[in-house]
């Protein structure tokens, strides 16, 4: 039998390290005994110290049922919610009580091979009726960002070696072992806080019931990854360049790890010239990381460790005996809200050139500009309404949102401005029928005079043909006659014809041919 399974803690109090976490687990499963729902459990740490151990004791002794699930395994949006949603929602069909639904490696999902896998877990967490404890091993994951939103984390530190050790010598003499003192204190410290693989290692050394040094080097020292904020506890906090050098067998990026060094080189540091030698060591290993990665040459890379590593602990005089919080690197977060925000202008700027029939890179210009304007909250919701844009994009001009009460008033000129709107309309289509009816009437009354005249016109005509008629039915009686003269009067006289005037001349039709006396 393996002794890590045969040696295991039997209960809470048998767990060694994490004294206060272990504490507030158990408050916490009270709780829910008591019927008081608590949030997730998000239980983050190295490998060996405890997490799984412990949340199954916490299971063992304050709940019904324990239900495993490895989210390293079980990846999937679909299969995540099938295998988990469902238990987290539901009593225990034979047993009463609570039942507690461990989900183990949540940083192990890949948002790439297993998309869904954190949604789902984030849609369980929100939704259990049941008691959640969800573990992680590194608790910088990007992978449970949005968990660590929705739980209370609670993050497990590495068993002291002090501790280890102990624990090493109960099981030697359990098992009636000879051991070395020194031989144990070494694999105490070669197990950086990792109880399980002390164990596993000690089982493998005995030989005869004996454990001595040179068995112990023959196994070879585990090549144990450094977390990279261990990597720059060491580095800030030592001057040993041997540990320096251990600690740099880390998992995480150099260039990562210069973000972290220059962005905490500040608060470990306190005199104005390490820090500056600090940078500058910092400034080399940014150096050669570059020739690295532009000549595909990297042997440059021991350089950059030396300088990051090495260089920034040699630049302290001695090391400071003060707590610090180390804090991840702005420099990331910075570029993210600077992604954002040239996101979010390309948005607003074709949003506005679309209205301004301006291209959007010469609008980037304008931009200051108009965060003057925006300082007014009706110009500012007026231009927000006009450009079509929304409560994120009005954020590109000003910090604060636009207060709701200026848009109810705005709404409110809006419908006065409507209503008086329609009601000039309908004035206006009032006087426009008005007019229509006074001009049928003018027109009306145009016809009818028209028509009059008319008349009159005909009865004239009538009239006329009357006269004409009258003159044409004239007794030939009134016609003067002409006397026939006698020849004496003829030979003797000379008959004067008396001429008629000019007007009356051109008034009457010219005769074909003249007479005379003589052709009587």
């Amino acid at each position: 039998m393996k002794w890590v399974e045969k040696y295991a803690p039997k209960s809470l109090g048998d767990v060694l390290g994490n004294t206060k976490l272990k504490a507030q687990i158990e408050s916490w499963a009270k709780e829910w005994v008591r019927g008081e729902s608590q949030p997730p459990l998000l239980l983050v740490g190295p490998p060996g110290v405890g997490k799984t151990t412990m949340a199954h004791l916490v299971g063992d002794e304050y709940f019904s049922e324990t239900i495993e699930v490895n989210a390293s395994d079980k990846r999937s949006y679909d299969i995540i919610k099938r295998s988990v949603g469902e238990s987290a929602q539901t009593q225990s069909l034979f047993q009463d009580g609570k039942k507690l639904i461990i989900i183990d490696e949540v940083d192990g999902i890949s948002g790439r091979d297993d998309r869904g896998g954190s949604r789902a877990i984030n849609e369980i967490i929100k939704n259990a009726k049941q008691p959640v404890i969800l573990m992680a091993n590194d608790p910088y994951s990007k992978n449970i960002a949005t968990i660590k939103r929705n739980a209370t984390v609670l993050k497990f530190t590495k068993i002291r070696s002090n501790s280890l050790n102990a624990q090493l010598k109960r099981i030697c003499q359990k098992e009636g072992i000879d051991y070395d003192p020194d031989t144990l204190v070494k694999l105490s410290k070669q197990s950086n806080g990792d109880l399980r693989s002390a164990i596993t290692t000690l089982q493998a050394i005995v030989d005869d019931n004996k454990i001595t040094q040179e068995n112990l080097d023959v196994v070879s020292e585990k090549n144990i990854k450094q977390n990279v904020f261990d990597t720059l506890r060491t580095i800030l906090k030592s001057k040993n360049p041997e540990h320096v050098k251990d600690a740099m067998n880390t998992d995480g990026e150099p260039q990562f790890l210069i973000e972290l060094l220059a962005e905490n080189i500040p608060r470990e540091y306190e005199n104005v010239a390490e820090i500056a030698r600090a940078y500058e060591m910092i400034s080399l290993a940014d150096v050669n990381l570059g020739r690295a990665f532009r000549t595909q040459d990297y042997t440059y890379w021991k350089y950059a460790f030396l300088f990051m590593g090495r260089g920034v602990a040699d630049a302290k005089a001695e090391t400071y005996k003060k707590f610090v919080p180390y804090k991840n690197s702005t420099v990331y977060s910075r570029l993210s809200k600077s992604k954002k925000n040239r996101n979010l202008m390309r948005d607003v700027t074709q949003k506005m050139s679309r209205k301004l029939h301006t291209s959007p890179k010469q609008l980037e210009a304008h931009i200051p500009y108009y965060s003057v304007l925006f300082e007014d909250n009706e110009v500012a919701y007026d231009l927000k309404e006009y450009f079509k844009l929304t409560d994120d994009e009005v954020k590109l001009f000003r910090s604060r949102k636009i207060p709701a009460s200026v848009g109810k008033k705005r709404e409110k000129e809006l419908q006065k401005q409507q209503k008086e709107h329609e009601k000039q309309l309908q004035e206006r289509l009032k006087k426009q029928k008005e007019q229509e009816k006074l001009a049928k009437l003018n027109l009306q009354e145009t016809i009818d005079e028209k028509e009059d005249e008319i008349k009159s016109n005909e009865k004239a005509i009538d009239t006329e043909d009357e006269i004409i008629e009258d003159q044409n039915l004239l007794d030939i009686s009134d016609i003067p006659t002409i006397k026939k003269p006698k020849e004496e009067e003829i030979k003797n006289e000379t008959v004067v014809i008396e001429e008629e005037p000019e007007e009356e001349k051109k008034d009457k039709k010219p005769k074909s041919k003249q007479t005379t006396l003589f052709d009587f």
